[in-house]
């Protein structure tokens, strides 16, 4: 749909596009007396006419071709005059006519439909898409506007030349008017989704566009869609037929709705187009077959019902198809493993690049695609599932080739039904199997550093001649490593600073003499390093840990090794340190990514759903409440139209600062998408502290913003649902909270709604 625009400009064409653009008005004139002479039979055979394809021919023509498709349109009106009258003397009738109504028939129509196509294509700026809301909406009244101008037109030119009596005109004006626009709702959306791309390709490149591998089944699905389409029809006007029931036919009608929303979701807004022209094609058909002229209106509307219906749900799941389109493809590219788990953690489905090197079968329980080795973070993974709660960043061990593990980095969300069981997890995983090789090499490179400097130091304790030239050696070593080198004597104190540790601690080596080790940690990291420095004191193996440092708070891996004397007692450690700040920082900055809203810094809706299901777990825990608050703005449609989609943005982060401000630390303001916000307010027991809070936020609201585009008022209705009086679950409550704020709205909003229950 995105070349739709992209027509032929009014710029001159070059020899080879005018000669086929020549050999499609060929083919469109065919196409057009074809439809018209149609049209015309059914008409006098059946009596009734109930709906005009030449419309819809001449709607996408002007659509897609402008004052060129103009030309192209007069020229058919020519011939149609001319030559396609059926049962008289066309020739003797044009010249036997007054001149003025000849020139007046012939050029009236087309100049009807260009009064509304031409300027709604200089207008639409963006390409036509079937799949956006308003570009349907636009659509319909375009075709509602041109059908009614064409028939205000046609009506007058007929009573006034004699056509027909004045007293049919209102009956004429009416069946007009619907016979137009059904034609064109029913058969535009076909030509410009299925016909114009190829179309358009061959007037730039001489030859039809193949179709992409995405639609290579296309074949296949329009086959089914013939088959079904033509099933649909014959129970529908068989079976009534068969049992005599045929007064009640326009009423059956409306079960071919079925098959078209069954054929609209598995094929998309091609198959709807498709399904819709061909169900509304067979109602005619049938219709001239059984006679049943009597009931025309109640099958044009049946009709039309149909073609707004394809049209509609075509769109929507088009649009919905692309967007999970968008979606797997981010998701692929960002990340090697997409995966989903059931409760008791069996695996329901893998897809990615990583699931084609790993044995991943379904039904296969997680724990059993772990490696043998050390897994540091399982026990962290274990408690997140345990309690339920979101998993990031946890790196994992899973069996690889031969011997060597495969280590992921592993992201998780737990998956509620609706009653907010856990029904599974669902999550993406980035291989690091790489970094952790960098990683394990860097630490070999520590493990020989602290070995070496471990029996240096034994060897120049042993030998004291030798004390001054080797003490003297092994600083300068130590000088030039390109790590910190911290050595502690048996009470855990600075014995030895070398050049990058006091850069990293930010102490001078004369501050750093004689500093027990919890002296360079972080207030907040003590406690953890303490135990884990505790449980590992015995240890002869190499530990590693990361803490932040208290003096220049950066982040750092340390890697240690205890010393031990002759007699196996314990003579301080070697600990060598690293700066992980930067990747923490990165790790940081793609969580708040994740899980902010980059416009206005509040959290979006995924992390949204993460904090109201800790408040209510919390708030069950200790039997208190939490209160959702659901704000929609009003008038902000208003001022982004008027001042500017940057005035919209600006305004957007200023409602976000109004709202912050009032908030106490423990609540949490999120957007949820265009206007909308959402406030959590955990520890609120009684509705009237939760309508005070959302009171004074409507009050903020209301105050005039001040944006670089100028002044711009709106105001805010809110609504409020409370746990547990309300609701139980997350989602029942924000459903509640939500319509309570349209209850504020309809109200005469900047009003503050309590959910009132059913």
């Amino acid at each position: 749909m995105n070349i739709i625009n992209a027509v032929l400009s009014p710029a001159p064409l070059y020899s080879g596009q005018r000669q086929r653009f020549l050999i499609v008005g060929g083919v469109y004139f065919v196409l057009w007396i074809a439809a018209w002479y149609a049209a015309d039979r059914l008409n006098h055979w059946g009596g009734v006419s109930l709906w005009y394809l030449p419309a819809g021919l001449r709607f996408c023509c002007l659509l897609v071709f402008g004052w060129r498709g103009l030309l192209l349109e007069w020229v058919a009106e020519l011939i149609a005059l001319l030559f396609t009258t059926p049962g008289m003397d066309s020739i003797s009738v044009f010249l036997s006519a007054p001149p003025y109504w000849l020139l007046y028939h012939w050029m009236v129509m087309p100049l009807s439909y260009a009064a509304v196509i031409l300027p709604l294509r200089r207008w639409m700026r963006n390409p036509w898409d079937f799949t956006n809301p308003g570009h349907r909406a636009l659509f319909l009244v375009a075709a509602l506007a041109v059908s009614a101008l064409a028939a205000l037109a046609g009506t007058f030119g007929a009573v006034y030349s004699g056509l027909i009596p004045l007293t049919q005109g209102p009956e004429a004006l009416l069946s007009w008017i619907i016979g137009d626009f059904t034609g064109i709702i029913a058969l535009v959306p076909l030509l410009l989704v299925r016909v114009w791309p190829g179309l358009h390709h061959y007037l730039q490149q001489g030859c039809w566009r193949r179709l992409p591998l995405s639609t290579a089944v296309s074949s296949s699905s329009d086959l089914s869609t013939m088959l079904i389409v033509a099933l649909a029809l014959l129970l529908v006007f068989g079976i009534p037929w068969r049992l005599d029931l045929n007064p009640h036919f326009p009423l059956t009608a409306l079960l071919l709705l079925l098959p078209l929303a069954w054929i609209t979701l598995h094929y998309s807004l091609r198959g709807a187009v498709l399904a819709v022209v061909m169900l509304d094609s067979g109602l005619v058909v049938l219709i001239v077959l059984f006679g049943q002229r009597d009931a025309a209106l109640p099958y044009q509307l049946v009709m039309i019902a149909i073609a707004l219906v394809g049209l509609w749900l075509g769109g929507v799941v088009e649009a919905r198809n692309r967007l999970m389109v968008r979606y797997r493809d981010f998701a692929s590219a960002s990340n090697d493993l997409l995966w989903e788990t059931d409760v008791e953690g069996r695996l329901l489905e893998a897809s990615g690049r990583l699931a084609r090197h790993v044995v991943l079968t379904p039904g296969q329980s997680w724990r059993l695609l772990l490696n043998d080795g050390l897994q540091p973070h399982l026990a962290a993974l274990e408690h997140a599932l345990s309690q339920q709660q979101p998993f990031h960043h946890l790196e994992i061990a899973l069996q690889g080739a031969g011997e060597t593990p495969r280590w992921i980095q592993l992201n998780g969300l737990p998956l509620l039904d609706e009653l907010g069981e856990l029904i599974g997890y669902r999550g993406t995983a980035v291989d690091v199997s790489r970094s952790r090789r960098a990683e394990a090499l860097l630490r070999n490179y520590n493990e020989e550093l602290l070995h070496e400097v471990s029996e240096r130091t034994r060897a120049l304790r042993q030998t004291n001649g030798e004390l001054a030239a080797k003490e003297r050696h092994l600083q300068v070593l130590l000088a030039a490593a390109p790590v910190g080198v911290l050595e502690l004597d048996d009470a855990q104190c600075c014995r030895y600073l070398n050049a990058n540790g006091c850069a990293l601690t930010g102490c001078t080596p004369e501050q750093a003499q004689g500093r027990h080790i919890l002296d360079f940690v972080h207030p907040d990291d003590r406690d953890y390093v303490d135990f884990i420095w505790q449980i590992n004191r015995q240890s002869d193996e190499v530990q590693w840990l990361e803490f932040r440092l208290n003096r220049t708070s950066l982040w750092c891996a340390a890697h240690w090794i205890n010393l031990a004397h002759s007699d196996e007692s314990m003579d301080g450690a070697i600990m060598v340190l690293t700066n992980a700040t930067a990747r923490r920082q990165q790790d940081e900055r793609l969580w708040t990514l994740a899980h902010h809203d980059t416009l206005t810094d509040l959290p979006n809706r995924s992390l949204f759903w993460d904090r109201l299901g800790q408040a209510l777990r919390r708030a069950k825990r200790r039997e208190s409440g939490t209160a959702v608050l659901w704000i929609d703005l009003d008038g902000f449609k208003a001022v982004n139209d008027s001042l500017g989609h940057a005035a919209g943005d600006a305004l957007l982060q200023q409602v976000a600062r109004r709202l912050k401000i009032r908030m106490r630390d423990s609540d949490t303001v999120a957007r949820m998408g265009g206007d909308e916000f959402a406030v959590i307010l955990p520890d609120i027991t009684e509705s009237e502290g939760a309508v005070r809070v959302a009171t004074e936020l409507t009050a903020s609201l209301a105050e005039p913003f001040e944006l670089p585009q100028g002044p711009a008022h709106i105001s805010g209705s809110i609504g409020v649902a409370l746990y547990p009086q309300h609701a139980e679950t997350a989602e029942t409550l924000t459903q509640y909270a939500d319509m309570a704020m349209y209850t504020a709205k309809h109200a005469g909003k900047n009003q503050v709604q309590v959910w009132y229950g059913r």
